[in-house]
């Protein structure tokens, strides 16, 4: 009887997390005083002028979460499917560095997952925001990101950078305070050890020794070549945050039906 019910246990937990772990999901909203993204450091909007921050309503309930994203045209922003997933509206802060004031806010028209995404496995794990109205665009505190050529690829030991409002550490606060840490792209081969299941759709970055990491509530913001205004992957998910040798997964960018499907939409 012990053994059957330990059995439904982890069969209940794995339809839960699916095969690859868990999102480093919507995060429903608390408010905190003070926090960083795993490992990171507090940074502005002016550095990273293309962050959003999303507060996203969910169906039914009338509760609300929080994700990041990116602005890639003025009436366009991306995100990940697991972050709109159940959700019914979602209001888009841009040119601040504030998570809770600051810059201009803006209602969704829609929210698009890719027709593809697998809930279950988080492949294809990308999504699109309509807006009703423009995003003002003031080349200082809002500005579009950069979407990858067609041709690109990222080579293990690419140093990237990942920012977001997440989780200070595993289980941990949310920042109120735009954060920003420096992770190294993994190799496919190397990051199947921690995911078995990773689909060309994904990419890796970590550290080693862990300790700096995307967290929840950093999901859906971008992964961006460090230095560069280039976004290569949206936050998906991760066993965890910042653990040793155990890196977070992201939407490669790179993949050429995502780019594609992003185009279809009229966002690129």
């Amino acid at each position: 009887m012990d053994q059957l019910l330990t059995l439904l246990v982890v069969v209940f937990y794995s339809a839960i997390l699916g095969v690859n772990g868990k999102n480093h999901g919507p995060r429903k909203v608390h408010k905190t005083t003070d926090g960083k993204i795993v490992g990171g450091s507090e940074t502005t909007i002016q550095s990273y002028p293309y962050q959003v921050y999303l507060l996203l309503r969910q169906a039914g309930t009338g509760d609300y979460y929080q994700c990041g994203g990116s602005i890639v045209t003025q009436r366009c922003v991306l995100t990940a499917a697991h972050c709109v997933t159940g959700m019914e509206s979602a209001n888009i802060r841009v040119g601040s560095t504030d998570a809770a004031s600051g810059g201009n806010t803006y209602d969704s028209r829609i929210l698009v997952r890719h027709p593809k995404y697998n809930a279950r496995t988080s492949d294809y794990d990308v999504a699109l925001i309509k807006l009703f109205r423009r995003i003002t665009i003031d080349g200082r505190n809002t500005e579009p990101i950069n979407l990858p050529s067609s041709n690109c690829a990222v080579s293990s030991g690419t140093n990237l950078t990942v920012t977001g409002w997440g989780d200070t550490s595993e289980n941990g606060d949310t920042s109120n305070t735009l954060m920003a840490v420096n992770v190294d792209a993994v190799s496919d081969d190397d990051c199947k050890q921690s995911y078995p299941n990773l689909t060309p759709r994904m990419i890796c970055a970590g550290v080693p020794e862990g300790g700096k990491d995307s967290c929840q509530g950093d999901s859906g913001g971008p992964l961006v070549r460090t230095g560069s205004k280039t976004q290569v992957g949206v936050v998906s998910f991760g066993s965890g945050c910042a653990r040793p040798n155990t890196p977070g997964v992201y939407s490669n960018l790179c993949n050429p039906d995502i780019q594609k499907w992003i185009k279809q939409m009229g966002c690129a």
